[in-house]
């Protein structure tokens, strides 16, 4: 074994040293959760550090609706390994996490989809990583709700999802970048727009739009409408997480018979469909 020069190491702790580094962050708790649940709780900071308290322990104060599809690992789901591109890994508030960003890719490039529609671009972080794993000459179509449409919507919005909505622009971060080329943006409400003209030719939709119930609803119909008759693929995100979405994608499941095999994705809010071939 190689080692350094008079140097050994740190010695291990016994039972007794271990007890005594614990007591400091012990009483400290104990001080800061009296604090919290006496008086802390007044405050916007305080109310979340104990709703997500409270998250650590798997209760979720605003979330109603169980959930209910099945649940399938992802070596389930992509199989293989083949290498996926990964861009904009810094993540902001409204992004799909890292491991969705990656499952998302990875099943984007087993599917050796060419053709990929987006609902809900945001900052289009999404985007442009569906656009670099398409296959060769692939393109993706992403629509979003401008801001100045947010009024006139046919069912209304959470006012949570507002901040998603006020933005100065959509798609700021594939601008600019090698996948932009092959990103086109379009604009409207999925509710009432016409997308008839694409209707049928799409491989891969990514829903991640509004999360009220009824847009849920319109947007995986719609998403259905978009597919390609067979093998095609639809990815939900936010299912478990907020209610309009776990709900609407509950009752596809039990009422729509093309939503019969739809599951979630392990260690993920991505729900995913994948029509027979």
């Amino acid at each position: 074994m190689l080692e350094l020069d008079d140097v050994s190491g740190p010695r291990e702790r016994d039972a007794v040293t271990r007890t005594i580094g614990f007591a400091r962050p012990y009483f400290l708790g104990l001080a800061i959760s009296a604090r919290l649940f006496s008086v802390g709780w007044t405050t916007r900071r305080g109310r979340a550090a104990i709703v997500d308290l409270c998250d650590r322990f798997g209760y979720r104060h605003d979330r109603r609706e169980r959930e209910q599809l099945p649940e399938i690992c992802v070596d389930q789901l992509v199989t293989g390994s083949a290498p996926v591109t990964v861009c904009a890994l810094d993540a902001v508030d409204g992004n799909v996490s890292d491991r969705e960003l990656v499952v998302l890719s990875s099943l984007v490039r087993q599917s050796n989809a060419s053709r990929i529609f987006e609902i809900g671009t945001f900052d289009g972080r999404t985007t442009r990583n569906l656009a670099a794993n398409t296959a060769a000459h692939g393109h993706v179509w992403t629509l979003d709700l401008p801001r100045e449409s947010a009024a006139g919507l046919i069912a209304p919005i959470d006012r949570r999802e507002q901040v998603y909505v006020d933005k100065d622009e959509s798609g700021a971060r594939y601008r600019g970048t090698p996948e932009a080329e092959r990103i086109t943006q379009l604009y409207g409400d999925s509710g009432t727009i016409d997308l008839s003209g694409y209707y049928g030719t799409m491989d891969f939709v990514f829903v991640d739009a509004s999360h009220a119930y009824q847009y849920v609803v319109n947007d995986a119909l719609l998403a259905i409408k978009l597919l390609r008759a067979a093998g095609g693929v639809i990815a939900f995100r936010d299912y478990g997480r907020w209610d309009g979405v776990t709900g609407a994608l509950n009752d596809l499941m039990r009422r729509h018979e093309t939503f019969r095999d739809i599951v979630k994705v392990q260690g993920t809010t991505l729900a995913m469909l994948r029509l027979p071939q």
